[in-house]
């Protein structure tokens, strides 16, 4: 339990380095998979599907992460290798159905979601708030304070996949869910 708090409180604090930014032309997907906010700063972190030239699923490497300092309008950054190795980053395997791909958190390894082409877009689905839904952005509260912030509570934002409804979800580290 110990190892999966401090891996959420690395997602907090974990600094930026370079990169760059591309979007794929004329496609009416979601620009991306979902993105990762934090309390810190405007700096987000962008996980995007990576589609071969078929428009399907990279079976190397279906899912890429990066930053975008400043938000939206900021500038591209790839993650350094602590981030990608704990914090933001996530272990993607072959999924049990052909064409998709099971995903984790590097920092809550616990939380299995799925990686797939949904309506012809990919998508990352799984749990959200006791529901099946699509998952559209992440956001870390923490608090500032000794040699690392404390990682007070993660918000899980989407959509559910048989209504479309909005879906809300918080989990607060060290607690159950009730």
């Amino acid at each position: 339990m110990r190892r999966g708090c401090l891996a959420l409180v690395l997602l907090a604090v974990a600094p930026v380095s370079r990169g760059e930014a591309a979007d794929p032309p004329g496609d009416s997907c979601p620009s991306h998979l979902f993105v990762l906010g934090r309390s810190k700063n405007a700096n987000i972190v962008v996980y995007d599907a990576n589609r071969n030239a078929a428009g399907d699923l990279a079976g190397s490497d279906p899912v890429v992460a990066y930053w975008l300092l400043n938000g939206e309008s900021g500038a591209r950054e790839e993650l350094n290798l602590v981030e990608r190795q704990h914090a933001y980053g996530i272990d993607v395997v072959p999924g049990k159905t052909p064409g998709t791909f099971e995903m984790a958190f590097k920092a809550g390894r616990d939380r299995r979601l799925v990686v797939r082409m949904l309506n012809g877009c990919p998508a990352v689905t799984g749990a959200i708030g006791g529901h099946d839904g699509v998952l559209r952005k992440l956001f870390v509260q923490s608090k500032e304070g000794g040699s690392l912030p404390k990682v007070e509570y993660v918000e899980f934002f989407g959509e559910d996949l048989a209504t479309g409804e909005p879906l809300y979800e918080r989990f607060v580290p060290g607690k159950q869910p009730k």
